[in-house]
């Protein structure tokens, strides 16, 4: 069934629509009242009706069983054996343009990538970036620190990812500030937004950027090539590996795309918090809290990306609703995060939380590949900035959010005073820097 019909005997949450503003304010009061009101699991005719899972035992459930809860896009085709007619509807909600290997593909189409891709993911690859993530953040204060003022979004957390990211597929990073902004506003705008032809055209820039160094590494010999993601997939293919030039060139966007907005929105949002909660800011400059241990209760409290769909392949039952085939089904990560019945005290911040099974990285098959990047990156980032701007203060009152945090909940702008400091004089080597 591929209606968007209300399920018979379905608890329905009338307002819940993730892609609205009052979604962005008050969703986590909403996740509460919901788990008092109706459970775990329900429906919402929003963005042609779906279920919502906020419980974390369900939320696993689903993602565990990928067979059964669908990643595909909506341009997959069936397999007549296994799913006959039956539609995808992909990751996005409304849907989006297909988002290439492996993101929205299940096993084996899934599988063959995400193999390739491990040895770049791993922590031991990950520590070997720290200190190129130092360079960039200290390259970074360095254009704020002797004025006492930053925008964190703006100034820090939307460049160190975004340069980081190029680098890491294997292009250079000149014009990233057009290729931070489009990822930015594509993550909080749905395709009928007025803007988004033109942050998709910013985007078809990038991709022609990254198209072009796939077939300028592609007939260097295997140890010539220039480093990265790009390069290294084409020396395997070399010794056998079955990678086309189009798939080479998806997974450096997804790699991309995966990079920069998600570790962006969360420590924008850990600035914040530390603003708010001094005794928090307290317990890591004491060395009372580790920022490694702080990190998964940060990624846990914030969780930036906020939920993606599925879609049901057969008819199944999931936290005592009955879901039908064709059904789409959002897990709200976010929600999961914060369910008391697996975190005590879910809505407290403790900073050595153990254990700590959020799923701020999603869960499953599909957990997020770039988490160790993540955690590397976050505790440099916040480890200088609390070393060289140690009583930050964040205006509240001016600190803005996206409006639309459909997929991501991150920051338009979070300006700062901080007591001045001194230049350390690193140069980033990034072209078109400005300092």
């Amino acid at each position: 069934m591929n209606d968007s019909s209300c399920p018979l005997g379905a608890p329905v949450i009338e307002y819940f629509d993730h892609n609205s503003p009052d979604y962005g304010r008050c969703r986590f009061a909403w996740f509460k009242a919901i788990r008092d009101q109706v459970g775990p699991v329900f429906w919402t005719p929003h963005n042609g009706g779906l279920w919502v899972v906020i419980g974390w035992e369900e939320l696993t459930q689903a993602a565990k069983h990928w067979e059964l809860f669908s990643s595909k896009g909506v341009d997959a085709r069936p397999e007549p054996e296994r799913h006959g007619d039956l539609q995808f509807k992909g990751l996005f909600a409304p849907p989006r343009p297909t988002s290439g290997p492996m993101l929205e593909e299940d096993p084996p189409d899934w599988s063959r990538p995400r193999k390739a891709l491990t040895p770049f993911f791993t922590m031991a690859a990950a520590d070997l970036w720290r200190e190129r993530f130092r360079e960039l953040t200290d390259a970074c204060l360095d254009r704020c620190i002797e004025t006492g003022r930053i925008d964190f979004a703006r100034d820090l957390s939307a460049i160190v990812p975004t340069i980081f990211s190029l680098e890491l597929v294997g292009v250079d990073a000149q014009g990233f500030e057009q290729v931070s902004r489009a990822f930015h506003l594509t993550s909080h705008m749905t395709p009928d937004d007025p803007g988004w032809d033109a942050a998709m055209a910013d985007l078809q820039g990038m991709s022609e950027r990254i198209w072009a160094a796939v077939l300028a590494e592609k007939d260097k010999p295997a140890g010539q090539r220039r480093p990265g993601q790009i390069g290294a997939l084409l020396d395997a293919r070399d010794k056998g590996a079955d990678f086309t030039d189009k798939e080479i060139f998806d997974l450096a966007i997804l790699t991309i795309a995966a990079g920069i907005d998600t570790t962006s929105a969360s420590l924008g949002s850990v600035f914040v918090i530390l603003t708010q909660r001094p005794d928090l800011r307290a317990q890591l400059l004491s060395g009372q809290a580790t920022i490694s241990d702080a990190f998964h209760e940060f990624i846990r409290i914030t969780t930036p990306t906020s939920g993606l769909c599925r879609t049901a392949t057969q008819d199944t039952e999931l936290g005592g609703q009955k879901i039908r085939r064709g059904d789409r089904v959002m897990l709200c990560f976010a929600a999961a995060s914060r369910d008391p019945r697996e975190f005590a005290d879910a809505e407290e911040i403790v900073l050595d939380r153990k254990p700590n099974r959020h799923t701020g990285f999603g869960t499953g098959i599909h957990r997020c590949i770039g988490a160790n990047y993540a955690q590397v990156e976050f505790e440099v980032l916040l480890s200088r900035v609390l070393e060289r701007m140690p009583d930050f203060q964040v205006d509240i009152p001016r600190a803005e959010s996206y409006e639309n945090i459909g997929i991501v909940a991150g920051w338009k702008a979070i300006p700062a005073t901080f007591t001045p400091g001194v230049r350390v004089g690193v140069d980033p080597k990034v072209p078109g820097w400005r300092f």
